[in-house]
């Protein structure tokens, strides 16, 4: 049992501690940002929906990676604040606290007799299930472990923020901008003089008393202004914020380097007639972000199922958040047989990609596995959610429809494909190819090494033979500078990155910024 918890200890000793807001209830995500050196994660149960079995799982990802978390919770309940202790949750955040009373309450519902009166069980997942633990050294040394932060919210907090500041046991107070100028009748206008006169009181006499003050520093430049001024609990962007900004980015940026090139309309017509396509890979299994992608500018959505665990339901929940916002839904598959395409494509899936083609006989029976007879051998099943249910046409048509409609992409990655590419281009219900240097370096026999002159005069070789064929060509286009090299190759299916990069490049570049400017 580790009886320090090193946010606390950071809190306490008024070094820099990175904290960041956790809003998809999502494992995976968590563990990016605290490998990506955020120091602790605040589970924001009060806006966001999280199951139990998600908390658990998200603390143990946090701790996994080596860091702390806390959990922004409601309702304000004795009895589900110590159930979330035992849970093995690092402390907790509760929102809108407006008494001295509710503060005591938090305090107590957290902390073990005789500090508080936090239910006894030495056996919890709070308590390592009881292995290895002394009992009566548990309870006497876990308080300790514990950050302990209320939010002052509203006219009614602020007016009682001296009783609440006196209450034992507190380890921060956080002021909450947003529900504070709610509190005065106009939500979103924090600024208002009055209400930012208000606000800044409060602080300043948070920081008298000797509590540190979290500071909201969504921008580097502005969290290293307040470090400067002394700060030292800094809150980057959540996890949403962080994804939503580099989807606005990313596209905001290929529009750019595009300019009128890159048009509206259906994008299965524009893909086919080689326009251009924006495109984004989803690695994390969370429909949110499908809803963010498309809502941001994406044509295609993929979900890389090759690479990444996404169960069916999953898979079923990803392509509705796509279709819901406008978008097409593409699933990169890791089993090629005829059976598995069909049953994603069943799924609702509006294309497939084939990873690691290596003849023209399998790149074949790949494309015929995604249509219906007469043009392949796609099983039929009038209705699935692949054709809508069945329910606006006859099996007939809805066959002849899917057809139409569904996209078929492969990857050049194996030196078989390369030596039988123009055989493969020659399939006409082949939409799009994507060149992957990594396994394609790899099958010659030198993976990673992507700049051999034999892998070099692969791709370059591939990418002519695309260019010249009517399948349309992937590109990578990570920064604006990517673009113009990307069209120039002749590429129309524009892949701006995915989710999980995002993630690790936002979040690396804040913290290494951030906490660069300290030595500590």
């Amino acid at each position: 049992m580790d009886y320090v918890n090193s946010a606390r200890q950071k809190m306490k000793e008024r070094k820099l501690l990175v904290t960041a807001m956790l809003r998809f209830a999502n494992p995976m995500i968590a563990e990016i940002m605290i490998r990506c050196g955020i120091d602790s994660v605040c589970i924001d149960n009060e806006h966001y929906p999280f199951t139990d079995n998600d908390v658990v799982n998200i603390v143990r990802a946090v701790h996994g990676a080596g860091g702390k978390c806390t959990m922004r919770h409601v309702p304000k309940s004795h009895g589900a604040l110590y159930r979330l202790m035992d849970m093995g949750i690092d402390g907790v955040l509760l929102p809108n606290v407006e008494t001295a009373e509710e503060a005591r309450m938090l305090v107590s519902a957290v902390k073990y007799p005789p500090e508080g009166s936090r239910g006894c069980c030495p056996i919890t997942r709070g308590a390592d299930f009881g292995v290895g633990i002394d009992v009566q050294e548990y309870y006497k040394k876990k308080n300790d472990t514990v950050v302990v932060e209320v939010m002052i919210e509203s006219k009614t907090g602020l007016s009682n923020l001296d009783e609440i500041m006196k209450v034992p046991g507190i380890d921060m107070i956080v002021v909450g901008p947003s529900d504070f100028s709610g509190s005065y009748g106009r939500p979103g206008r924090a600024s208002d003089p009055d209400i930012k006169a208000d606000i800044d009181g409060a602080i300043s006499r948070i920081k008298a008393a000797g509590f540190p003050v979290e500071v909201m520093a969504y921008d580097v430049d502005f969290a290293l202004k307040k470090i400067a001024e002394g700060e030292r609990v800094i809150s980057s962007r959540s996890d949403l914020q962080m994804i939503t900004k580099s989807f606005e980015d990313q596209v905001a940026a290929l529009k750019k380097g595009c300019g009128a090139l890159l048009k509206d309309g259906d994008p299965i017509k524009r893909l086919r007639n080689k326009e251009l396509v924006s495109m984004s890979y989803l690695r994390i299994a969370e429909p949110a972000i499908a809803e963010i992608a498309v809502m941001s500018g994406i044509d295609f959505v993929v979900i890389d199922n090759e690479h990444f665990a996404y169960s069916d339901r999953d898979i079923i929940d990803m392509i509705r958040a796509i279709h819901c916002r406008g978008g097409k839904a593409i699933v990169r598959i890791y089993d090629k047989s005829r059976a598995a395409i069909g049953r994603i494509l069943d799924m609702g899936a509006d294309g497939i990609i084939a990873p690691q083609v290596s003849t023209y006989e399998e790149a074949l029976e790949v494309v015929k596995a995604t249509k219906y007879p007469p043009v392949g051998n796609r099983g039929f099943c009038p209705i699935t959610p692949g054709v809508g249910y069945g329910l606006d046409a006859t099996p007939a048509e809805l066959a002849v429809r899917a057809n139409e409609n569904t996209v078929v992409g492969l990857m050049v990655e194996t030196k078989g494909c390369v030596e039988e590419l123009d055989k493969i281009l020659s399939i006409k219900e082949l939409d799009y190819a994507a060149i992957g240097p990594s396994d394609l370096s790899a099958s010659y026999g030198l993976p990673g090494e992507n700049d051999a002159p034999v892998v070099k005069k692969a791709i370059e070789e591939a990418t002519e033979k695309i260019k010249a064929s009517h399948v349309a060509l992937f590109g990578q286009c990570y920064k604006e500078e990517d673009v113009a090299a990307e069209l120039a190759s002749g590429a129309s299916v524009l892949n701006v990155g995915s989710d999980l990069q995002f993630l690790v490049w936002g979040f690396s570049a804040y913290v290494k910024a951030v906490k660069g400017s300290v030595n500590e």
